[in-house]
């Protein structure tokens, strides 16, 4: 029987590699798109506080949600129409206004893997979001508050969206390669968690593909949908790994999220990065403005009130572009 898994290792997680494997974790990643870097957050208080930051950040889109009450994650209080639901995403303002979000971006392990992929050390990060879905069988519930009794029960209409697969690239007006993606895991993943899937290795037909079904499926828009009768989703594979690993992925790879079938959160946070874009002003100072949203927003600074403010190392600053990556000086800004 073939694995779903994409490169079994013997504890049935997807092979992986450690940060200082320079050389190996480039020639994987060139060969198949994609590539696993293990214990890139190694602290298991920075992965928890991470996950408690996320459910607060839930209770601000809804105050009802309780993570020690299943009751709460039903669909009438879960914030399904951020796309929350159908893609496992958790879409919100404080995405960049909270510590734990830049404590991870800013960290010098995933900062190091997208300068060895794309190779060069000058980058900017860009504003990304947690994903989070819902476990959907063997919840408990209570069912006596006096007692404590709990009921194990099914939801699932707590599922993301089936087959998903896509490209965040679109190969009519991108035929090469322009960027890469990635997440961080805040919890372990197997074949009924739910998680990240692709089709290893398309990297390389991904131009060809765009000409032969130029006529059939050319579209202008930016997500693109792999077509659902196409034989490639023949060869997805599922990508299992450990928290605190990191996916990273090439833009061209077919890729998506597989629906979670247990009894625990899947959790992630999406964090990619790009070129800087210095001489674009427009761009830096709505970056700026974006990470000092609190101070420029009373509303955002209301809801988020018991939120630790992020703090910037010198390198989170260079990421952000309050820092020149070419002088080290602090960039002027209405924030000095």
């Amino acid at each position: 029987m073939t694995s779903i898994t994409a490169f079994p290792d013997s504890n049935g997680y997807t092979q992986s590699f450690s940060i200082e494997e320079t050389a190996e974790l480039l020639q994987f990643f060139e060969e198949y798109g994609f590539v696993v870097v293990r214990n890139i957050i190694e602290s298991e208080s920075q992965i928890e506080e991470t996950i408690d930051e996320i459910w607060s950040l839930l209770r601000v889109l809804n105050p009802k949600i309780d993570k020690y009450d299943s009751s709460t994650w039903d669909n009438k209080y879960w914030p399904i129409q951020m796309g929350l639901k159908d893609g496992g995403f958790i879409s919100h303002m404080a995405d960049v206004a909270t510590k734990m979000c830049w404590e991870n971006r800013q960290h010098p392990n995933v900062v190091r893997l997208f300068q060895i992929l794309l190779k060069q050390d000058e980058l900017w990060v860009k504003f990304d979001r947690y994903g989070m879905m819902r476990p959907t069988k063997g919840i408990g519930f209570k069912q006596n508050e006096t007692t404590g009794s709990i009921i194990l029960e099914d939801r699932p209409e707590w599922k993301s969206k089936p087959n998903w697969l896509h490209w965040d690239q679109n190969p009519w007006r991108y035929p090469d390669f322009i960027g890469i993606q990635g997440l961080l895991a805040l919890s372990n993943t197997n074949s009924n968690t739910g998680g990240f899937h692709c089709v290893p290795g398309f990297t390389h037909r991904f131009k060809q593909w765009s000409i032969d079904n130029e006529n059939k499926h050319k579209c202008r828009g930016g997500l693109v949908n792999v077509p659902e009768d196409d034989p490639i989703r023949n060869e997805i594979k599922q990508i299992h790994v450990r928290k605190g690993s990191f996916i990273v992925w090439d833009s061209r790879l077919p890729h998506g999220n597989f629906p979670n079938e247990n009894d625990q959160f899947r959790i992630v946070q999406y964090i990619t990065f790009e070129p800087p874009k210095d001489a674009d002003n427009y761009e830096l100072t709505n970056r700026i403005n974006a990470f000092h949203m609190r101070t420029l927003s009373s509303k955002a600074d209301e809801q988020l009130i018991g939120f630790p403010e992020p703090k910037l190392t010198e390198l989170g600053e260079k990421i952000v572009g309050l820092r020149s990556w070419k002088t080290n000086e602090r960039v002027k800004s209405d924030f000095e």
